[in-house]
């Protein structure tokens, strides 16, 4: 049998325990070592959060700090004002204070991480060394989503940065989303840990979750704080004199600092038990477990169960790549690996796996023999239809949440650095680049000659899709939340968004000219707004989903509303749905990860079917009489178009999955952050 061994890791510190200990602690001098502060969530608000956030820099003033660190969300919504804010605060504090991104600081921000770089003055991620220590701050986030994930660019420049220090240097390592414990916020984590388990960490600080935390993961010492601005911050003394890191934390109901932690600088000697799992295994085979702290399991991101003397069941499992989890207990995880099931997926056949230079978080595109994936590296790659064998690969200079556009003669997709670009259908030649003032975002719709796609800079361009010259441009009204994400829709004569202030548009398709447009959730906060489930088009009518669990039904030509419907469980949301014979087939958020049929003409729900698995961005693509539903775990379930009995499961390779599938024929694609795309039949 083919196994997968954990690697020997060297871990620091494990005869230390958790145990608190309350004491007033002492201030360093320069020849002991030094101190730091680490605090996260700030929150900056245009109007909250700075007298709170202040009050605790106060605190920190005479601390006798070397520099802090905020450990993400540094603001509310990346907003240019909230990061101001944050500038006028720091000026309160006698040190430097780096930063790490967070979901909040590139999810509803029109500029998204350039509002992060230019608000902070700090790249997305870095390193530094101070006093014989090394400082690894990641970044986690995922552009427009409030999901973790690594990047595959920034863990090959850890790997080398981290082999440049050695594995005798104490490391500290920060992200925003957390890993290694409950709820799997970060997809790929367990690489992560394959690229610091040789060294020297000490610690990785966490935050993203609003908690006072500390739990280890294969022997790593992690922790979490509520937000600064809920009264929660940690003070890390290096010691280097005694030997040891000692970390403490105060909070709102023990505002004084409290020791939590203490460890060695120096890496241990001991090393982890081995433990394996096979690479692969057919579904109902009982897996045996070596790890003697083991006394729970879990597969993928479902619920812990006991470990059972027999061992691990399997017979839950559909076919594809499972990842096995371990806890001894709320505080002691580990990871045992990923493995590739074999078992039944009733109507999903998988053909052919292909691999991408990054991660898929757009609509992916099929037509003809081919299909069409744009990436979160920038590039937008051409697979074969058959095979999935790359036929051309351009790229555009910044990453791409934008889906390709397809024209008889272009591929059409705007990129995070600002520009849309046209690439030759058939050779991948770069035709033509557009300059906007923002970051391209959504994804385009063609009439005619003319492509609109929209722009972070607020407005929307109409662009001739032969040259890319600018035809006209409509600017959405002025304000923080005039940013459009969502693919645009046309059914002709005009063209329609969802933006973030709450609204949809629809604009005339030879001027550009606002024809009518509608509140969408309109009485209630932006981030209710029809901004990321895109708007389609079928029957004279324009539906589409608003976060405040409302699908909307409108009148393309004057926007009347024709309907509105309201889910009874999951709430309709983020999912992108798609109209297939009368029928709207929509995701929905929540935990159930619910999909729904619902009438076009009335907007009554036919029936709706619980994937067990939560649905985030991910719409779903119709092939034949069956609906493919795609979960964040990676689960793929295929649905009867009649009355939506599962009729198969599928879970992809191990990364998060919010790209809407694409069908031809009887196949349909998937992509994710897994940086793979997979062809399935789906065949009765």
């Amino acid at each position: 049998m083919n196994q997968i061994s954990r690697r020997e890791v060297l871990i620091g510190a494990a005869a230390f325990g958790l145990t608190p200990v309350s004491s007033k602690l002492r201030m360093l001098s320069p020849e002991q070592g030094f101190s730091f502060a680490f605090f996260s969530d700030t929150h900056f608000g245009l109007k909250s959060n700075y007298d709170e956030n202040v009050s605790m820099f106060a605190e920190m003033k005479d601390a006798g700090f070397d520099f802090a660190i905020n450990g993400g969300d540094v603001t509310d919504y990346g907003w240019v004002g909230e990061y101001a804010r944050e500038r006028a605060a720091l000026a309160t504090v006698p040190f430097k204070v780096h930063h790490i991104p967070g979901n909040h600081d590139v999810r509803w921000s029109p500029l998204g991480p350039k509002a992060y770089k230019n608000g902070t003055r700090d790249p997305m991620y870095s390193s530094f060394d101070h006093k014989g220590c090394h400082f690894a701050l990641l970044d986690s986030t995922v552009p427009l989503s409030h999901w973790g994930h690594f990047e595959s660019e920034m863990l090959r420049w850890l790997e080398k940065d981290l082999a440049k220090v050695g594995r005798a240097t104490p490391v500290f390592v920060f992200t925003h989303h957390w890993i290694g414990r409950d709820t799997v916020q970060t997809d790929n984590e367990c690489d992560l840990l394959k690229v610091i388990e040789p060294y020297n960490v000490k610690i990785v600080f966490n935050g993203h979750g609003h908690s006072d935390l500390l739990w280890t993961w294969n022997g790593i010492h992690n922790t979490m704080n509520r937000g600064l601005y809920q009264f929660s911050w940690q003070k890390v003394d290096v010691d280097q004199s005694g030997g040891f890191v000692q970390l403490s934390r105060r909070t709102k109901e023990k505002p004084t600092q409290t020791e939590l932690l203490k460890v060695e600088l120096k890496p241990s000697k001991e090393k982890l038990a081995k433990w394996a799992i096979p690479a692969s295994f057919a579904a109902g085979q009982v897996l045996s477990v070596a790890h003697p702290d083991a006394k729970e399991f879990r597969w993928d991101d479902g619920k812990w169960q006991a470990i059972e003397a027999a061992g691990i069941a399997t017979s839950q499992l559909v076919g594809g790549t499972h990842r096995l989890g371990l806890r001894q207990d709320g505080s002691t995880y580990f990871d045992a690996g990923q493995s590739r099931v074999k078992a039944s997926n009733g109507a999903l056949h998988q053909v052919w796996e292909a691999e991408l230079p990054g991660g898929v978080m757009s609509h992916i595109r099929a037509q003809g023999d081919r299909v069409y994936v744009s990436t979160m590296d920038g590039s937008v790659t051409v697979l074969r239809f058959k095979d999935g064998k790359k036929i051309w690969t351009s790229k555009t200079s910044g990453y791409c949440h934008s889906s390709p556009c397809l024209t008889p003669k272009n591929v059409i997709v705007g990129s995070a650095e600002g520009n849309v670009y046209a690439f030759d259908i058939k050779s991948g030649n770069l035709i033509w680049r557009a300059v906007t003032n923002g970051p391209v975002y959504g994804s385009g719709a063609v009439v005619g000659e003319i492509v609109a796609i929209a722009s972070g800079d607020g407005s929307v361009y109409g662009l001739n899709v032969n040259t890319g010259k600018q035809i006209w441009k409509y600017t959405l009204p002025v304000s923080n939340t005039s940013f459009i994400q969502s693919p645009a829709a046309t059914d002709g004569n005009l063209f329609f968004f969802g933006a973030w202030d709450s609204h949809l548009y629809a604009l005339d398709a030879l001027t550009g000219e606002l024809k009518w447009r509608q509140g969408c959730c309109a009485d209630r906060s932006f981030a209710y707004s029809p901004a990321i489930g895109g708007p389609v088009v079928a029957d004279g009518k324009v539906v589409v989903p608003a976060n405040g669990n409302v699908l909307y039904a409108f009148a393309c030509a004057d926007g009347a509303p024709a309907w509105e419907t309201k889910s009874p469980g999951d709430k309709f949301g983020y999912s992108s749905p798609t109209i297939h014979n009368g029928k709207v087939i929509v995701g929905t958020l929540g935990d159930g990860g619910e999909g729904r049929s619902v009438d076009l003409a009335t907007g009554k729900i036919d029936w709706t079917v619980s994937t067990g698995s939560v649905i985030y961005d991910s719409g779903p693509c119709v092939v034949g009489d069956v609906a493919v539903f795609g979960s964040v775990s990676g689960l793929l379930t295929a649905a009867k178009l009649e009355d939506g009995k599962i009729v198969g499961q599928f879970r992809m390779p191990t990364g998060h999955l919010l790209a809407t599938p694409a069908s031809l024929g009887n196949r349909i694609f998937a992509g994710s952050y897994s940086d793979k795309v997979v062809a399935l039949d789906v065949v009765f």
